[in-house]
């Protein structure tokens, strides 16, 4: 069987290979499964990308015609079925109640980008008839779904399901549907199916014309459609803009932006790509009102969390003041959000506060990076001792660089993996 397994994540932060079946890599060592791995050979290193093009997986054979569409029945047979690690299913779709189906796994990064806006959705409109149910997908360990979960705590606070890799809401849904990426929501109303869409695209209009009533829920179904419909023509755009920026483009940048907008006006990346453009520009001034009224929303925070890596590694043209908005905005969304940040977070805000003269919190943020590697999911106990150094060292009066903290995570998985 010949299967695209391997695919490209821009997170602004440069490429990642996720892959949408993540087990069969490891079905595959243990000759379980025979695939035939490509890779997606791409033109150039493209620095700058949207966070909505998320973790995507495409196959080479021919895919069948797509079985749930906009307007179809739903029901709930396929939510029943899996494990629930926070509240429970919904018996009924309650009549006018609008219901977001969110799927995610623990080892998107999108999707984890994505959960604070959601729930931000979740607790401001419940009142209104908003329901919001999260499924975690395209994943085995459903202990480390659970422990994510209870981590996140207040900060998810929807109920959420565990589904597993081959489930029957993967069929029943994702697959029925022809979806191939995550973070994605499904929107039912009535029983119906109004939508299927990028997280990123559910903002406060959509959701508030959605439980506006029959005339406000057809009319936002129809601006998700169109807008699916798009999806082909706007991600080849925000490739090329990205591709446009690697190169110093400017110009090039301006014009399929511009472009963007004309196909897709609420597409949610035109803000950052926009901003983007002004940085380039080196409109320092247009560039921070710009930054102040960036949307929240997974754009966003895919935007901020490559900032320490910038800042430390002096790799950014900005101006001083744009930098300071730009360190105060990572610093929310390191700590705000913790331990589920990745402690990597936690070691480039710290370092970030101790050039910056703030030495004690440069030495708080440092112990909080424990925290988050005890959290991790992947090398936990490699990465609790490497962070574990880092935050000691810290303490004694010295900041350690990323290569060094990168030397003690590697001799620490060597000691481990020799100790077994």
């Amino acid at each position: 069987m010949n299967k695209l397994l391997s695919y490209w994540v821009f997170c602004n932060r440069g490429f990642t290979i996720l892959p949408k079946f993540q087990s069969y890599f490891s079905q595959l060592i243990a000759g379980k499964r025979k695939f035939h791995v490509q890779l997606l050979k791409l033109n150039s290193i493209i620095a700058f990308m949207a966070a909505s093009v998320s973790a995507t997986a495409q196959e080479t054979n021919t895919v069948e015609k797509p079985k749930l569409e906009v307007g179809s029945e739903v029901n709930l047979s396929a939510l029943s079925k899996a494990v629930w690690l926070k509240g429970d299913s919904p018996e009924v779709f309650e009549p006018g109640k609008v219901y977001i189906i969110e799927c995610w796994a623990t080892w998107c990064t999108p999707c984890i980008a994505a959960i604070p806006h959601v729930n931000e959705l979740y607790k401001k409109y419940y009142d209104q008839g908003l329901r919001v149910l999260g499924m975690s997908v395209w994943e085995d360990d459903q202990k480390k779904a659970k422990s994510f979960v209870t981590n996140k705590g207040d900060g998810m606070a929807y109920p959420v399901a565990f589904t597993g890799n081959e489930s029957d809401f993967s069929r029943d849904w994702l697959d029925a549907a022809g979806v191939d990426s995550i973070p994605h929501a499904f929107i039912v109303r009535n029983g119906i199916l109004l939508g299927s869409t990028q997280v990123s695209r559910l903002t406060t209009s959509l959701i508030e014309s959605l439980l506006s009533g029959d005339a406000g829920a057809q009319k936002a179904s129809g601006i998700m459609s169109a807008a699916q419909n798009n999806q082909p023509k706007t991600d080849e755009l925000v490739m090329a803009i990205g591709n446009a920026d690697y190169k110093g483009d400017v110009d090039k940048m301006v014009k399929m932006t511009k472009e963007l907008k004309t196909i897709d006006p609420d597409h949610p990346d035109l803000p950052t790509l926009e901003l983007q453009i002004l940085i380039n520009r080196r409109d320092w001034p247009a560039a921070l009102k710009a930054l102040k009224l960036l949307p929240d929303g997974e754009a966003k925070n895919s935007l901020i969390s490559k900032t320490g890596r910038y800042i430390i590694g002096n790799i950014h043209p900005y101006s001083e003041e744009f930098k300071k908005a730009l360190i105060g905005l990572y610093s929310d969304y390191v700590l705000v959000e913790a331990p589920l940040k990745g402690a990597s977070h936690f070691s480039n805000l710290s370092n970030i506060q101790w050039h910056m003269g703030d030495k004690k919190s440069a030495i708080s943020t440092a112990n909080r990076s424990i925290e988050a590697a005890q959290n991790s999911n992947r090398n936990t106990e490699a990465s609790v001792i490497a962070y574990t150094r880092f935050a000691e060292t810290v303490k004694e009066g010295r900041m350690p660089d990323r290569v060094e903290i990168s030397k003690w995570l590697r001799t620490a998985i060597e000691k481990l993996a020799k100790a077994k």
